[in-house]
């Protein structure tokens, strides 16, 4: 199993995060997907696979496909080895760059075409990462959309709320602006409310971290990382943990080689709002 991770050209870096490989990977050494702001644009190779929801929708994933912004966790489900390449975007990456609305792509997996699309890129078996890159790069220069500026109030509050502290109505107060029109904005940009995605934003800073697994840190207590990420108390963590991933912490972390399959590219990236 290969999972790679490609940078993406100086131009693109302040939206999209990075286009990612996927060569003969196993779907059952990999986690459940977690809820995300993060939108992909997908290329399977291969047969598609089926993904299952939490609430057991089973969804047949279209060859090529936009991932919107998931506020359920979901997992795939497939017979095959996946071969795909994909873009990953910044949190607002496809709203700054198309014109793209979160609140469209929520919790969806839309067609975006054909395998015609793919041209000769994968002649010769998988291709190799300059031919993907010079792909996906053509891929964003010829797709469909114009530029949308995302408002200063909203990058804002996307910097403020990844301090799960923070208060939206003091937010809000701070900005001169009522709920109502930061959770519209909001929503229509990034594809879920505020308080989603400060929820969603902790969860996956806490998962993302190697330092937060067993194999890495055996000295890690839990205590520590509900105290790290502002929870109230340990029964509040393990709650909300569960709530949002389906698992206990002391599971999930115990599981660094199956989550490092699916974040490791993460760990070279600075998360970024895109300005």
């Amino acid at each position: 199993m290969d999972i790679r991770f490609i940078k993406p050209p100086s131009h693109l870096e302040s939206s999209v995060k990075e286009f990612w490989i996927w060569e003969g990977v196993n779907v059952r050494d990999l986690p459940w997907v977690l809820p995300s702001y993060e939108c992909e644009v997908v290329f399977h190779l291969g047969e598609p696979p089926l993904v299952e929801t939490e609430n057991r929708e089973i969804i047949k994933l279209p060859k090529l496909h936009i991932v919107g912004p998931q506020t359920r966790r979901w997992r795939i489900l497939s017979e095959s080895d996946l071969n795909l390449f994909a873009i990953r975007f910044f949190v607002g990456g496809m709203y700054s760059l198309f014109s793209k609305r979160g609140d469209e792509l929520q919790n969806k997996f839309i067609s975006i075409g054909d395998e015609s699309m793919l041209g000769g890129v994968s002649d010769f078996g998988f291709p190799a990462e300059n031919r993907i890159s010079e792909f996906l790069t053509r891929f964003l220069k010829e797709y469909p959309g114009q530029p949308s500026e995302i408002p200063t109030y909203v990058r804002f509050a996307l910097l403020e709320l990844t301090n799960p502290a923070t208060p939206i109505e003091g937010l809000c107060q701070k900005l001169g602006i009522s709920r109502k029109q930061l959770d519209r904005k909001f929503k229509e940009i990034v594809g879920m409310n505020p308080s989603e995605y400060r929820t969603v934003h902790r969860l996956l800073e806490m998962v993302r971290n190697p330092d937060h697994y067993r194999k890495n840190n055996p000295e890690l207590r839990f205590t520590d990382l509900a105290h790290e990420f502002e929870y109230s108390d340990q029964s509040h963590f393990n709650h909300d943990f569960k709530r949002i991933s389906g698992s206990i912490p002391n599971e999930w972390f115990a599981e660094y080689e199956k989550m490092s399959h699916f974040y490791n590219g993460d760990s070279s990236h600075t998360d970024r709002i895109e300005t």
